[in-house]
C-alpha cells in the first residue's frame, strides 16, 4: 500500500497482478504485523489514474491510514487460479538454480523483470565471494529456457 489519499482514510494501492483489477478477487488479504498474520477487511476500492485507492474497515481518517502506508499485502496462494502446463507463477521461479545446457551453474533467480516483449530472469551468482555477479536472461521458453523443474527448483537455459 502506498501513501494516504485524501482526508477520509483512503490509501493509494498498487497491484502487481497481470490483470490489475484481479487482485480484488483474491480476498482476504493479509499483512504481517508484529510477527503475526492479520486479515485486512477491505471496505471499498476505486480505480484512480493508473492505480487504485482503497478503504480498509475502521480506517476513517488520514492519521489512522498513515500507519498503513508502505505495507505489503499477501494472499493465500491457494486463491490463485490453477495454471496450464508450462505456465508458472513468478514466486515459483524465484530461488531456482539456473544452469546452461553444458551444466555450468549461472546463478540463482532473485527476481523477474517484466518488459513489453518478454519477462527477464535476474540471476545472482555467488560462486566467487569477491565478485557477486548479476545476470539477466530473457524468459523465452523453447529458444532460451530449455527446461523448468519447479519441484527441484532448477532451470536449464541455452545461454553462455
Amino acid at each position: 500500500m502506498g501513501k494516504v489519499y485524501g482526508i477520509l482514510g483512503w490509501i493509494n494501492f498498487y497491484s502487481f497482478t497481470e490483470n490489475k483489477e484481479k487482485i480484488f478477487s483474491y480476498l482476504p488479504w493479509f499483512i504481517l504485523k508484529n510477527k503475526a498474520w492479520e486479515i485486512i477487511q477491505l471496505k471499498n476500492w476505486k480505480k484512480h489514474n493508473n492505480r487504485f485507492i482503497i478503504q480498509i474497515n475502521n480506517i476513517i481518517d488520514r492519521s489512522i491510514a498513515n500507519k498503513w502506508t508502505n505495507t505489503e499485502i499477501f494472499i493465500n496462494k491457494n486463491q490463485l487460479p490453477q495454471l496450464k502446463q508450462d505456465e508458472y507463477y513468478w514466486d515459483d521461479i524465484i530461488k531456482c538454480k539456473v544452469f546452461n545446457v553444458t551444466k555450468k551453474y549461472l546463478g540463482t533467480v532473485i527476481n523477474l523483470i517484466n518488459n513489453k516483449h518478454n519477462d527477464i530472469l535476474l540471476l545472482q551468482n555467488e560462486c566467487e565471494k569477491k565478485n557477486i555477479k548479476k545476470i539477466m536472461i530473457p524468459f523465452v521458453i523453447g529458444k532460451i529456457i530449455q527446461k523448468i523443474d519447479i519441484k527441484n527448483k532448477i532451470i536449464i537455459v541455452k545461454w553462455n
